[in-house]
């Protein structure tokens, strides 16, 4: 899997490159860990424009991430996501669990607010 990030002032963007799948989770999850730990003031976009497929253990993932950064009183935004990406948090029913917006600027809009 391909990580690829950049930052936005106090914000790092993170752009996943591959499906967030069972076969991927836990190297997402503790790859971002470390940007999470390495990059310790800053909140975290997860730009995911180029994931064609999420499942459960996907979602799990972001799940995770939220709750990790929640602790430190850090946000999660996760963006671009398409209509399959959508429907995954949906049908389990975890709109309520991570932060989803539009696109990138959005997300740095309300965590600049």
């Amino acid at each position: 899997m391909s990580l690829e990030y950049k930052t936005k002032g106090n914000n790092l963007v993170i752009y996943l490159r591959e499906s967030l799948d069972i076969a991927n989770s836990a190297y997402v999850e503790r790859n971002i860990s470390q940007l999470i730990t390495q990059y310790n003031d800053h909140d975290i976009i997860l730009n995911m424009d180029s994931v064609k497929y999420m499942n459960s253990a996907g979602l799990g993932v972001l799940i995770i991430l939220t709750k990790e950064l929640e602790k430190n009183e850090r946000l999660l935004k996760i963006t671009n996501l398409n209509y399959t990406l959508r429907k995954v948090i949906n049908i389990l029913d975890a709109e309520t669990l991570v932060n989803i917006y539009d696109d990138e600027r959005d997300a740095i809009s309300a965590l600049n607010g």
